[in-house]
């Protein structure tokens, strides 16, 4: 009899171990992640990614760890809704420690990270000092860190220069015309005729003998010449009678 209960109780306790151990074995830790985990990028490119944890079936209360990015700028981080940061982290201090009200065991984004793109490479996110933390004890501590691909910024196409238009060349017809062809000639363009005014200027009569002679016939010139010396015979007389009549009148006493 005594041998009988000491064998229930032995099978007892190798059960309940036996229960103990599979269930230590279904129930794996919590960890960290970081979403996307994988994605190509252009240098100099923004972009967000998220940081949360799979539960895997624990209860999990708070999150501790610290971001380090690696060829990737932090531009932003932005908390979730539904949590309550005890230490929230920022760009200078990326260092976290965010509770989750009434636990859960439910996957849960914990906050979003706006990045900017570094050199042409390869860019990482990771996590630091991780602790997931369930009703009092630690459930997990591991992460998963995400690598991204960097490619550098294409150079810019050439602006294509305008290739000038050719003038169109005029064909000329050839016009056939009794069997034979021949080419059309130009049509004349009408001249302008300019009618030149010819303004007869009237020519001021002359005053003095000189100009008649120099434009009179030359039988008319004979004629001006003969009178011309007639007037200068006639007017030497005369100045020669004035001489001596001038002259006789002196000498009277």
């Amino acid at each position: 009899m005594k041998n009988t209960k000491t064998k229930i109780i032995l099978s007892a306790i190798i059960f309940s171990a036996v229960i103990g151990f599979v269930g230590t074995a279904n129930a794996a830790g919590a960890s960290l992640y970081i979403s996307p985990a994988t994605l190509t990028k252009t240098a100099g490119d923004t972009f967000n990614v998220s940081v949360g944890f799979n539960a895997s079936g624990n209860k999990v209360c708070a999150v501790e760890g610290t971001l380090v990015f690696n060829n990737l700028t932090c531009q932003s981080i932005t908390m979730a809704g539904d949590v309550t940061p005890q230490s929230s982290p920022t760009c200078a201090n990326p260092y976290f420690l965010i509770g989750v009200p009434s636990c859960t065991t439910a996957d849960k984004v914990l906050l979003t990270v706006l990045v900017k793109a570094g050199s042409a490479s390869t860019a990482s996110i990771g996590l630091t000092s991780v602790d997931i933390i369930g009703e009092g004890v630690s459930v997990g501590s591991a992460s998963v860190s995400a690598s991204y691909t960097i490619s550098a910024v294409p150079a810019p196409a050439p602006t294509p220069k305008p290739n000038p238009m050719p003038m169109p060349v005029p064909k000329t017809k050839i016009i056939q015309e009794n069997g034979q062809p021949i080419q059309p000639q130009p049509t004349p363009q009408p001249t302008q005729q300019i009618e030149t005014s010819t303004q007869v200027q009237p020519t001021a009569p002359e005053n003095n003998l000189l100009a008649d002679v120099a434009t009179a016939s030359p039988k008319q010139t004979t004629n001006i010449l003969l009178i011309v010396l007639v007037i200068v015979a006639i007017l030497g007389v005369v100045a020669y009678g004035i001489y001596r009549f001038e002259k006789s009148k002196k000498k009277q006493p």
